[in-house]
């Protein structure tokens, strides 16, 4: 009798400590959301640069600029139109690309080249290939999507090299067999696969997939640096009840033994 009583009171002594944490988790939860533009829930890792300094992971850090949510990454300016929590991933347009724009559309739009492992994202492995293609003669095929304010005899005077004439997009994962001579690939880039449905036939559609962002996946250790500090005070506290229990009346986990034999 005496060890289920003190089994109970272990057992009622821990969800005491244990319940004034989770409280406070909690209120600290809803202290760290804020919101800026059209993203109404910025939390951890993220934080925007006026939250308190408990919020968040200061390399997650956001601005929220003219009403608009900006990444800093790489020295380059990113407007954020999505953070998804549950995929993990922050969908983001670079502030310079512009429709009908073949110089931003190339320069601006993200790929594998813009990352690599010292980076706190990485591109998502979930996408579509936006793939644009430099040719020394025109090419008539359904896939290649003419792309003539690119070519080097447009009139904004703009080439993707000194070399090919005409340039095309082509929407899809390419092999090097899937090239038509005398074309070669100039640029990858990955675009979100979760947007709008892309009319592979229209350089109009094209263009909106390539203005609807790309997804970006955080690194896992935001997570890690994130939640350490509540894990480690919940850890600690538990250590301190065991070995106070301990000290009074022996190991706890004795208990818990005795207890069930007693029982059976």
């Amino acid at each position: 009798m005496l060890r289920s009583f003190l089994f109970s009171g272990f057992a009622a002594l821990l969800l005491l400590l244990l319940v004034p944490i989770t409280c406070r988790a909690k209120l600290n939860d809803k202290a760290c959301h804020s919101s800026c533009g059209n993203i109404h829930d910025i939390r951890g890792p993220f934080r925007l640069k006026d939250d308190p300094l408990s919020c968040g992971d200061s390399e997650y850090e956001l601005a929220c600029e003219n009403n608009r949510t900006i990444l800093h990454l790489n020295s380059r300016k990113y407007y954020v139109e999505e953070i998804n929590y549950k995929h993990e991933t922050i969908r983001v347009v670079d502030t310079a690309l512009r429709k009908d724009d073949c110089s931003t559309l190339l320069l601006h739009s993200l790929n594998d080249e813009n990352f690599g492992d010292e980076y706190l994202y990485i591109l998502r492995d979930k996408y579509t290939a936006i793939n644009f293609i430099d040719c020394e003669a025109p090419i008539s095929s359904p896939f290649y999507v003419d792309m003539p304010f690119c070519s080097k005899n447009s009139s904004s005077n703009f080439s993707l090299s000194s070399i090919q004439t005409y340039s095309y997009v082509v929407v899809g994962d390419m092999k090097v067999s899937d090239l038509r001579d005398s074309c070669s690939i100039a640029r990858v880039v990955r675009i979100s696969s979760r947007g709008p449905k892309i009319d592979k036939s229209s350089l109009s559609s094209i263009q909106d997939g390539l203005l609807y962002g790309t997804d970006l996946i955080w690194d896992f250790k935001a997570y890690l640096r994130w939640f350490a500090p509540a894990i480690l005070e919940s850890g600690s506290l538990l250590i301190g009840l065991i070995v106070a229990l301990r000290t009074l009346f022996g190991t706890p986990y004795y208990f818990v033994f005795e207890s069930n034999n007693f029982h059976s």
